[in-house]
């Protein structure tokens, strides 16, 4: 697998985790206070794992440019 392949593959899985994402924080709506809380840190861990995705997403689109 190329660098390029591989980048975009990481792309579509934050797109995903971006999607979880959004129908988490629908959720939200007419919990009860500690509800609200685990879905918050649910909401957390899916940002932070999107965001990952994301910065491998840059590097490897980087290594197939040749910059990194």
């Amino acid at each position: 697998m190329n660098y390029y392949n591989w980048s975009k593959e990481y792309e579509q899985t934050a797109a995903a985790l971006n999607e979880v994402v959004v129908r988490l924080k629908r959720r939200r709506t007419g919990l009860s206070e500690s509800e609200k809380k685990e879905l918050t840190d649910k909401i957390s861990f899916y940002r932070r794992c999107r965001n990952e995705a994301l910065d491998i997403a840059q590097h490897l689109m980087a290594r197939h440019k040749g910059a990194a």
